[in-house]
């Protein structure tokens, strides 16, 4: 969580005063709650929308998501204490606010005078990760069914890696001790060799150069995950 005061030591008025007097400052005419919103400001033609909150979270982006239906000019406040910058909580709100195209106010949090305007409302250029996106698309595509349950934390995952091992595995099971290269030809797996040799799940049993067994770890294995083995080994 972004490193703030806590509500029951900081409330959101003690926020208002500092925040008002900066925006008056620098020329607005500001009102608070006007039909809900926290803080609106207004100069000349331009009219600004602030909501404060104690701390970063969902019902914050609610109500910057609203306000963005009456002015692109919609920004965060929160207080921030020493260091609050550098947490990866805080990179991550600045990433969020940058989608929703909202600026951020923040109020340093021991002198609750000094107001910070750390970035303005601006249109969100997306900067694509294709190293996360190429490992994401590698592991999509090596998988050949779904056997996972979406949503569920305590299951065991069932990876591309793990359905080639676990097709391996079978190959063994039912074909007995066999060479890397018939096991690769015949399951058209290319990382064969690799999975036997790495051996992650202690399923292999190396027997002569180049040539694997099973280990009774896997027996353990395939009878408890039986139902969704038959799946993927048809």
């Amino acid at each position: 969580m972004l490193p703030t005061i806590k509500e029951d030591l900081m409330k959101e008025i003690e926020i208002y005063k500092p925040l008002k007097q900066y925006l008056e400052d620098n020329g607005y005419v500001v009102h608070s709650e006007v039909e809900s919103i926290d803080v609106m400001a207004q100069k000349g033609d331009e009219l600004l929308i602030v909501e404060m909150k104690t701390s970063f979270n969902l019902q914050l982006v609610y109500q910057l998501i609203e306000r963005l239906k009456i002015t692109d000019k919609v920004y965060a406040c929160v207080p921030l204490g020493k260091g609050g910058r550098w947490p990866k909580a805080y990179k991550r709100m600045c990433g969020l606010l940058k989608r929703l195209h909202c600026g951020l106010i923040t109020l340093d949090q021991h002198t609750k005078k000094k107001i910070v305007v750390e970035f303005e409302p601006t249109p969100f250029k997306s900067h694509k990760n294709y190293t996360k996106k190429n490992l994401a698309l590698k592991e999509f595509g090596g998988r050949s069914i779904d056997l996972n349950q979406g949503g569920s934390t305590r299951e065991l995952l069932f990876t591309a890696y793990k359905e080639n091992a676990i097709r391996i595995a079978m190959y063994l099971f039912e074909c007995g001790a066999s060479s890397t290269r018939d096991i690769r030809n015949n399951l058209d797996i290319k990382n064969a060799a690799d999975i036997l040799q790495n051996n992650h799940y202690y399923w292999f049993d190396r027997v002569s150069k180049g040539v694997y067994n099973l280990t009774p770890e896997f027996e353990l294995f395939r009878l408890k995950y039986y139902d969704k083995i038959k799946q993927l080994w048809r």
